[in-house]
């Protein structure tokens, strides 16, 4: 089920929360040179949201972090 699509950077990215509860992990899914990546993303202590698996993240891709974090914080919302 995907909870919400945000565009950056020329991309789609699609957001799936793993914790119904509160914002916390999102699995994200992008397609990369017509293959779909996903990677996560998760909550730190100082309450943004980061890559977690940076190798599963296409490079050009890590730039948009900060960007696909506070989407998260605005769309994310249970």
């Amino acid at each position: 089920m995907k909870n919400f699509t945000v565009e950056a950077d020329g991309a789609t990215f699609d957001f799936n929360t793993m914790n119904i509860q509160r914002l916390q992990l999102f699995q994200v899914y992008v397609t990369h040179n017509g293959e779909k990546k996903r990677f996560h993303m998760q909550i730190n202590d100082q309450g943004e949201f980061k890559i977690t698996d940076p190798q599963s993240c296409p490079e050009e891709y890590h730039r948009t972090e900060d960007q696909l974090s506070k989407a998260i914080q605005i769309y994310g919302k249970p």
